[in-house]
């Protein structure tokens, strides 16, 4: 869909798009067609826990992934909801991949996460906004 100006209406995630294809697996080198067209150049990744309020049920990982759209001027904003395994999958390919590129990305990679570990990042269950009962 588009204004009477030609650019297409943001908000609409059908406009967002790009492709990888062919016959090569992830670690071959040079065996894919990446497809920018309409790719999301990302500049923002808030996340946040949904709670399904399903006693016993874990919470489930909101993602919120956000860019311009590749040789636009429009922006993309699409919310992925996933449980632990997509979580994981996630994070262990980008992993694979920062590795892949070369030992310094890699490190660089592993220093924002040691980081994190260090500031606290990990280890506690939920968001606290008030002081801790006794």
């Amino acid at each position: 869909m588009t204004k009477r100006t030609g650019r297409r209406i943001s908000g609409d995630p059908r406009k967002s798009g790009g492709d990888i294809a062919g016959p090569g697996g992830p670690n071959d080198a040079n065996a894919v067609v990446i497809d920018t067209t309409d790719s999301v150049l990302l500049d923002s990744s808030p996340v946040s826990l949904l709670e399904t309020g399903r006693v016993g049920e874990p919470p489930i990982l909101a993602v919120l992934l956000e860019g311009r759209i590749n040789r636009t001027p429009d922006r993309a904003r699409n919310l992925y909801l996933m449980n632990e395994d997509g979580a994981a999958a996630l994070v262990s390919e980008l992993l694979g991949l920062a590795h892949r590129i070369g030992p310094e990305f890699g490190e660089r990679l592993m220093a924002r996460v040691q980081k994190m570990l260090a500031d606290g990042a990990f280890g506690q269950r939920g968001i606290v906004d008030e002081e801790p009962r006794s």
